[in-house]
């Protein structure tokens, strides 16, 4: 009789549920909306590229009632110092420093220039001083005065500026052979000294002790103030890199030169600069007056240095390589 109480499917029940604790029945928790991911968002240039580099330049317009204030200056200062510029490009990209009354002098008879810089060194010794049985040498007869200017070169079209050489009144330069420009150095020496060949061109400090400004402690040449324009400024070129630079061009050009007083007129008040573009269709008004203080209504009096390079291109005295 028990074991027939047993096998009944209540007692069996009964028995389990003994076994089981109650289970409460599950509550499904209510389903969150869906959140939307926040579309990350899109980097933010730091500079110009390069195409709109080259579109600023090319479509560059210079203030008409600048041009002659713009062309003194570039007679006055950056071609009549050309020279000054090529030693010290030549030194940079590491040519034997000459002695330093010959290679400074602005009357030296052999200054350098792209053409001369080809000969090995012996050979430019032997192009200096020739013996007197020898002929006279094909780079005798370069006068030390400026190079004349022609107003109406056109550049031709040569958009790679692979060893590109124009002719400029009987004097040649060599565009994309590596060297930084001459040009170059004359819009970092404007920007930073004034043309002032008594300051460093790494900041404008004077050449009579070490820079104090950013950056501070230079030239490192292994002697002590006072420095010498060009000893100063191989090393200021040196410390931003430069000698290791192969290809100078149009983009690169301009965003070096604008590096020099920064980017925060791009990045913070969507402007040219007026570093590059004042005097021109591509700037009218607003400039920073002190470090970290913009003015919006302020007005640069300085000529920007990519309209220098604009206004010598158009009187044919450089042409600059774009891609």
């Amino acid at each position: 009789m028990c074991c027939l109480r047993a096998a009944h499917p209540f007692f069996l029940f009964t028995a389990n549920m003994k076994k089981k604790k109650q289970i409460s029945p599950t509550v499904q928790p209510k389903q969150k909306a869906k959140v939307k991911a926040k579309a990350k968002p899109k980097p933010v240039p730091s500079t110009p590229s390069d195409v709109e580099y080259q579109q600023l330049f090319d479509t560059c317009t210079i203030t008409t009632a600048k041009l002659a204030e713009v062309d003194k200056i570039i007679d006055d200062k950056v071609v009549a110092n050309r020279g000054r510029y090529e030693d010290i490009a030549t030194m940079v990209q590491g040519g034997a420093m000459l002695d330093q009354q010959q290679t400074f002098s602005t009357s030296s008879l052999f200054r350098s220039r792209p053409l001369f810089n080809a000969f090995s060194t012996t050979a430019q010794r032997q192009l200096a001083n020739p013996v007197p049985q020898v002929p006279e040498p094909l780079f005798q007869q370069l006068s030390p005065r400026a190079p004349a200017l022609s107003l109406n070169f056109k550049p031709p079209s040569n958009p790679l500026g692979l060893g590109y050489m124009c002719q400029l009144g009987g004097d040649i330069s060599l565009v994309g052979n590596g060297r930084i420009p001459w040009y170059f150095i004359a819009c970092v020496h404007y920007l930073e000294c004034s043309f002032s060949f008594k300051k460093h061109l790494h900041n404008g400090d004077p050449l009579t002790g070490y820079t104090v400004q950013v950056p501070a402690g230079r030239p490192k040449v292994g002697h002590p103030p006072p420095f010498t324009f060009e000893e100063s400024a191989v090393d200021a070129l040196k410390l931003m890199g430069f000698d290791k630079v192969t290809s100078w061009k149009l983009p690169f050009i301009l965003r070096k030169l604008e590096a020099y007083n920064g980017f925060g007129y791009f990045k913070y008040h969507n402007m040219n600069s007026p570093y590059l573009w004042s005097y021109s269709n591509h700037y009218t008004k607003g400039k920073y007056v002190k470090d970290g203080k913009f003015d919006k209504d302020a007005v640069s009096a300085q000529l920007g240095s990519a309209v220098i390079l604009k206004r010598m291109e158009e009187r044919g005295l450089i042409f600059i390589p774009r891609f």
